[in-house]
């Protein structure tokens, strides 16, 4: 940082630098929370629909049909569940998503143009530290949130998965036909989106990482 005033003097150099330090930490902390609590509620989904799988898998032909219809109602109410969990945890995460993506694709590109100047340098050794350090932590940042995605989408894809390997040949038709509904409803994937506009995929992560790419390649040649 620079100011327009002598700040070397104590104790306003260490007033400063402690400013510094708790800015940064309270910053890093609330990302880190937010971060932690999307893994949270990805991971949770993860298991109530690794719960359903494992109750369509043991559904039998043989068993009561009255019954099996009863656990077919809980599976499918349970299922609405989950949609309705993913669809607040969107409205809630998608414009963070947006701003975090937006953000951190800017980072990822200055950073990375320090990188390629500083490594041009024979004095930048310091810099060069500092901006991969950064380009990690951002990248990493972006990678969370892009993973969250893949894994809710290839989750809720295991629901059909699970629906067609059960023993739906052996139960009634009208048991079959409410499979057969719960497999094309689940057909349509759950993911997250960054502010509706883009999916947060591995695709999207890698779009991301080539948009950067290509933004630090034409500023490091007008540099």
């Amino acid at each position: 940082m620079e100011f327009s005033f002598d700040f070397t003097k104590s104790p306003l150099f260490e007033c400063i630098l402690v400013g510094q330090f708790l800015c940064i930490l309270t910053i890093a902390s609330i990302v880190g929370m937010i971060n932690a609590l999307l893994a949270s509620l990805v991971l949770h989904m993860g298991g109530q629909i690794d719960i359903m799988r494992k109750a369509l898998v043991e559904l039998s032909g043989t068993d009561n049909p009255c019954e099996s219809l009863l656990i077919i109602r809980d599976l499918v109410f349970k299922h609405r569940k989950i949609v309705a969990l993913s669809d607040k945890i969107e409205s809630v995460f998608t414009v963070i998503a947006l701003l975090q993506l937006l953000w951190n694709t800017l980072i990822i590109c200055c950073s990375g143009l320090m990188i390629v100047i500083s490594l041009s340098s024979n004095k930048g050794m310091t810099v060069l530290v500092k901006s991969t350090l950064l380009y990690v932590a951002k990248t990493i940042e972006v990678f969370v949130f892009c993973y969250a995605g893949e894994f809710l989408r290839a989750k809720s894809k295991s629901i059909s998965d699970a629906a067609y390997e059960s023993l739906w040949y052996d139960m009634s038709p009208s048991i079959s036909r409410v499979l057969l509904l719960m497999i094309v409803r689940s057909q349509r994937r759950l993911t997250f989106t960054a502010g509706k506009i883009v999916d947060l995929t591995l695709d999207g992560f890698m779009s991301v990482m080539k948009a950067s790419a290509s933004y630090m390649s034409v500023i490091h040649a007008m540099y």
